[in-house]
């Protein structure tokens, strides 16, 4: 594992792991997005390495399957338990070189080969059999897609303006090594045109793409409310009136996802378990962290967060704390292996 100066880059290799331990270290370095499982002896030897780069609040890299004469399959999975305890709330964007995933996405089965590309929403339950080889993937934060792009879940993405993002990931693959700092923000900014000019036109062939103006409102909305995100006052009304739409036209707009409501209480349960694994925040009373989080009930409060992720803010912030007294006595050689992809990603992005 190796992080650049700027710490804007993250690298893995299983090279360095004795052969029979080697499947046991890349799940223990990957596991911050998937549970993963080998589907055949977990000692043959598991010879791979990925890295990423982080791209603004994309997160854009790739892994190799270093012995192409030699596969293996394992499984990949989010299940709704997994998701509720770790809340990430993104897109994963895969481009398949040389491997193949198959199985179910939700409801509908998945079979990705090589030269596909599909999308899989964090958020929604899917689960995969991976056959290894090379990929190209992206992290990519819910927001920076287009409206309804939930809907691309497991789906491939291998015709049409997809083809045309498939090339252009492969372009980005080999030149981000001589990618200056200087050009970096064009980079970035040329990745997101792409995304969503590519993305948007398979949305609209599934009915599910907001017209540009609701998807400008949607846009609007939601950067108000993360800005307002503490305000005890913080409403359906207020919305209103501070972006003159019409409540109708406001419930419309978020329907899709359960509702302007529900979206700042998700983002204020979100805001507030960052607060709790932060180990560099204060450490505060929960009736505390949820009066700060707009919640004005304790009780109700743990409710909901162990509804949203599964444990309740107590056993949270007790784990953290025991993590911390862990860490305080560890050696410096223990302190430094503890950084993994888990860690890195967490501290750059807020999914």
């Amino acid at each position: 594992m190796s992080t650049t100066s700027e710490g804007l880059s993250y690298r893995f290799s299983t090279a360095y792991a004795p052969a029979r331990e080697r499947f046991d270290a890349w799940r223990a370095d990957t596991g911050a997005l998937f549970d993963i499982g080998m589907l055949e002896d977990e000692h043959v030897p598991y010879d791979s390495q990925f890295d990423f780069t982080l791209l603004d609040q994309i997160m854009f890299g790739g892994r190799q399957w270093l012995h192409p004469e030699h596969r293996v399959e394992h499984a990949m999975s989010r299940s709704a338990q997994r998701i509720r305890s770790d809340g990430l709330d993104g897109y994963y964007l895969q481009l398949q070189i040389s491997e193949t995933l198959s199985g179910s996405a939700g409801r509908d089965p998945v079979l990705i080969g090589p030269g596909d590309m599909c999308v899989l929403d964090l958020a929604t339950p899917f689960d995969l059999k991976v056959s290894t080889g090379d990929t190209i993937c992206m992290v990519i934060p819910r927001d920076l897609l287009p409206a309804g792009a939930a809907a691309l879940h497991g789906r491939s993405l291998s015709h049409g303006m997809g083809s045309m993002l498939a090339d252009y990931l492969r372009s980005l693959r080999r030149n981000m090594s001589v990618v200056s700092a200087g050009e970096m923000p064009y980079a970035v900014q040329a990745t997101k045109n792409m995304l969503l000019a590519c993305l948007a036109p398979t949305l609209d062939t599934l009915k599910q793409a907001e017209t540009e103006l609701d998807a400008m409102f949607v846009n609007r909305v939601r950067d108000y409310i993360e800005q307002h995100l503490l305000s005890p006052d913080l409403s359906p009304d207020r919305i209103c009136k501070a972006m003159g739409i019409s409540r109708s036209k406001l419930y419309r707009l978020f329907e899709p996802t359960g509702g302007v409501a529900r979206l700042i209480q998700h983002k204020r349960l979100h805001r507030a378990r960052n607060l709790l694994i932060d180990p560099t925040a204060k450490r505060m009373r929960i009736s505390e962290v949820a009066w700060r989080h707009g919640f004005v009930n304790e009780k109700h409060f743990s409710r909901l967060f162990k509804e949203k992720f599964g444990c309740t803010p107590s056993e949270v912030a007790a784990r953290e704390f025991r993590r911390e007294s862990e860490y305080a006595h560890a050696s410096p050689e223990q302190s430094a292996a503890s950084t993994n992809f888990s860690d890195w990603m967490r501290s750059f992005v807020s999914l």
